[in-house]
């Protein structure tokens, strides 16, 4: 394969090149990457449910997980049922996911995360929502408190804890999360940031608490363990300050310098709907106050979301219709300013579409959720000779129903194809066996 650059000619296999991640080589080039389970118990522990999920993609030979987004604490838990890696007493429990993931040869990657304003309702044993400023959450409708400035070292403290966790569970790395709009993201952006101290104003100072993180991280584990960071390339945030992104593009640079291992690059905040998950939305309002996490929401709220729904869904439709690789213009940027790995994800489900966003040299590698919640044999299917696999329809089912109900295609039709394709494959492997 002849590289100008990071550009290369296209060649098959081009999806199962090895890429280096820090001291991690990863045997490919496509990922699965962070969805929210709904599949924990309530307290945040390991399920044989969750588990299931994720033991075809492993199974598969997918190159590396990244978990759905980890609470680190009490105060950041952002979900019902959303796993936790807050307290030692989780560590068998992650274990066991570890384990599963590296039966299969799969990398697995723990993302850290604080829910920041984005919690539809505080977690038993919570003291407040915060965030960096007490800018309404417009989604869930809370109204965190901003963090003091001697609660900020506790955050940092806690994700440095949640690493060590990591760690010591068998990870093989660790994703920091400072994309879609939670705590670390709310930091960066102007919109959500209006502090007048060393948090707040200038971009330096909005990238402070993320960059400390990602420092602290690294001085507990030193240069042997990946780290890698999860971040934005638009806000997303039409007629609000957004962080742009010439100055996402100078965090990641920043945190290139302090020692991160590779970025991903997504889009948008909460509030950004339906930017953040192009695609198509007949019923995803409705789904996300009855089945989701809008269940929590007062019931005239509830009301008021429904009889809106047809109208802002077809507008959504109109507006962020599907689109495969819908982050590539962004992701460019990351890679043309940075030396580390750069991934992208969004809507990508099509191999010529993978290898186009990597051979364009647009990214490293590419990274996609919704399609793997389809086809958990995705990285089978685009890297061998399977032509038959259920594909996404993006009708985003799974992401409206987050926090009420546990992850699954939410399609009759395309979970009936998944269920057919998983129960032959895995009546071949006995036969075989």
């Amino acid at each position: 394969m002849i590289m100008i650059g990071r550009e290369c000619e296209m060649a098959d296999g081009l999806l199962s090149e090895p890429l280096e991640i820090g001291p991690m080589r990863v045997e490919g080039r496509l990922y699965k990457s962070a969805t929210s389970e709904t599949r924990a118990t309530t307290d945040g522990f390991v399920t044989d449910d969750l588990l299931a999920f994720y033991d075809p993609m492993a199974e598969a030979g997918t190159p590396m997980i990244v978990t759905g987004n980890l609470y680190i604490s009490l105060q950041g838990k952002s979900a019902g049922r959303q796993a936790g890696i807050d307290n030692d007493d989780k560590i068998p429990g992650l274990r066991e996911w570890v384990d599963l993931a590296h039966a299969g040869g799969a990398k697995l990657v723990a993302q850290l995360n604080h829910g920041g304003r984005q919690i539809a309702k505080l977690a038993p044993g919570a003291d407040r929502i915060v965030s960096a400023s007490d800018v309404r959450e417009p989604l869930y409708g809370t109204k965190p408190s901003p963090l003091r400035l001697d609660e900020i070292p506790g955050v940092v403290d806690s994700f440095v804890a949640a690493s060590v966790r990591a760690r010591e569970a068998g990870f093989d790395g660790v994703q920091i999360h400072a994309a879609h709009g939670y705590l670390l993201g709310q930091f960066l952006t102007p919109h959500t940031n209006r502090r007048s101290d060393e948090y707040g104003g200038p971009l330096d100072a909005r990238a402070r608490l993320l960059l400390e993180v990602l420092h602290a991280i690294r001085e507990r584990h030193g240069d042997d363990y990946p780290i890698l960071v999860k971040m934005n390339g638009t806000d997303d945030l039409p007629f609000r300050r957004g962080a742009t992104t010439p100055e996402l593009v100078r965090v990641a640079q920043w945190l290139q310098d302090i020692g991160a291992d590779a970025i991903e690059i997504s889009r948008g905040h909460y509030e950004s709907w339906p930017g953040m998950v192009q695609g198509n939305y007949h019923g995803f309002l409705k789904a996300s106050v009855t089945e989701g996490p809008g269940v929590q929401s007062p019931r005239i709220r509830k009301l008021a979301i429904r009889a809106a729904a047809p109208l802002v869904e077809r507008v959504a439709g109109r507006l962020r219709p599907p689109q495969e690789g819908f982050n590539l213009p962004y992701a460019r940027l990351f890679t043309e300013a940075l030396d580390i790995p750069v991934i992208v994800v969004g809507g990508f489900h099509t191999k010529n579409a993978m290898e186009a966003a990597i051979s364009s040299g647009n990214a490293d590698a590419v990274s996609a959720a919704r399609a793997f919640i389809a086809d958990p044999y995705l990285y089978r299917a685009v890297t061998g000779d399977s032509l038959e696999h259920p594909v996404c329809g993006y009708c985003n089912g799974c992401i409206a129903r987050f926090s009420g109900s546990r992850i699954d295609c939410y399609s009759n039709d395309i979970r009936a194809q998944r269920e057919t394709m998983l129960k032959i494959a895995r009546s071949n492997s006995r036969l075989e066996g």
